[in-house]
């Protein structure tokens, strides 16, 4: 039952352009489950999701009149503009940054480069933290960013509220090879061409 209401709630919140959501991405719970896919669902359902989501996907919060309101932390592509996210400034803001990918991937980001794709955001974690939403499950190939040669270039990075670290590429949607640190096999640690 939670799988169910957390894939309809994540489809909803990164996705849905119904013009719901305030400029942070909360949507009223009253307003999410109103949608016909999930009615039969309650607000201690969406509570009962959000805490107990590993990859914090979720946030709660209160408008000024104590009405919950819901959002999903990143992973959108309707376009907000978060003003929650943290500007990363520089490379001594976090520790390494970090993307995980697949190996039937590997030649296309080698050859294009990382990107965005229909989402917002590429996203990474921080080298050495517990954040494990940055990494897709079943990723076996790691991609260190240097982080500080990207922002030297005008490539933005951010920080969601659960630690996830986000970052809209290059005008192209684009995190090019030529900052990439190191790529390597996550488990045997064998770095990889690019």
């Amino acid at each position: 039952m939670d799988t169910r209401l957390s894939r309809c709630m994540a489809r909803i919140l990164r996705h849905d352009t119904k013009g719901q959501h305030d400029e942070a991405g909360y949507m009223y719970v009253r307003d999410l489950l109103s949608r016909c896919e999930i009615a039969e669902y309650t607000e201690e359902d969406v509570k009962r999701v959000v805490e107990n989501d590993s990859k914090t996907r979720f946030h709660l919060t209160l408008d000024e009149h104590g009405t919950l309101k819901v959002k999903a932390t990143q992973g959108h592509t309707i376009g907000l503009k978060d003003p929650l996210l943290k500007e990363i400034r520089s490379h001594r803001d976090v520790r390494e940054v970090l993307h995980g990918t697949k190996s039937i991937f590997w030649e296309a980001i080698r050859t294009k480069g990382l990107s965005r794709m229909k989402r917002d955001h590429i996203h990474f974690c921080e080298a050495e933290t517990d954040v494990i939403s940055g990494f897709p499950p079943g990723c076996d190939v790691v991609i260190s960013i240097d982080l500080q040669k990207a922002l030297n270039d005008g490539i933005k990075f951010f920080q969601s509220e659960n630690k996830v670290i986000l970052s809209p590429g290059n005008v192209n949607g684009i995190i090019p090879t030529k900052y990439f640190n190191n790529v390597y096999k996550r488990d045997t640690g064998q770095r990889l061409p690019f």
